[in-house]
């Protein structure tokens, strides 16, 4: 199965989100758009295979594959654009008025339970209808 993470808030500090599956809306938060710039930059939109990744700092998440251009890319537990380099932070619900997240631990708990080990993601732009 394929899933969306779809862009719906571009800032000067950060980049919002919302992933929706199997009746639950996650919300991401990841660094603005800068070029794709390793470590400072948002990924580009595409579609990215997702595989399993886990490390002594970040256990048990996901890695997107054959980002343009850059390396390692995890989809983790993180509240604010700060937390990530180049990646996506995921959390539930938004902070109210903010640039972040909220309950970071909890979506990837949630999401673990929910997600395929390997998977498809397509990252996009919300476009009115």
């Amino acid at each position: 199965m394929d899933f969306s993470l779809i862009r719906f808030a571009y800032g000067s500090s950060a980049t919002l989100g919302r992933l929706r599956l199997y009746g639950r809306t996650f919300y991401k938060v990841e660094r603005p758009w800068l070029g794709n710039r390793p470590f400072e930059s948002c990924i580009p939109e595409g579609l990215y295979l997702c595989e399993p990744y886990s490390s002594a700092k970040y256990p048990n998440v996901w890695e997107l594959k054959k980002v343009p251009d850059r390396s390692t890319i995890l989809i983790h537990a993180a509240n604010y654009a700060s937390d990530v380099q180049g990646g996506i932070g995921i959390g539930m619900p938004l902070a109210p008025g903010a640039w972040w997240v909220t309950q970071s631990r909890k979506a990837m708990k949630e999401l673990r339970g929910v997600l395929l080990p390997r998977f498809e993601l397509s990252v996009t732009h919300y476009i009115s209808e």
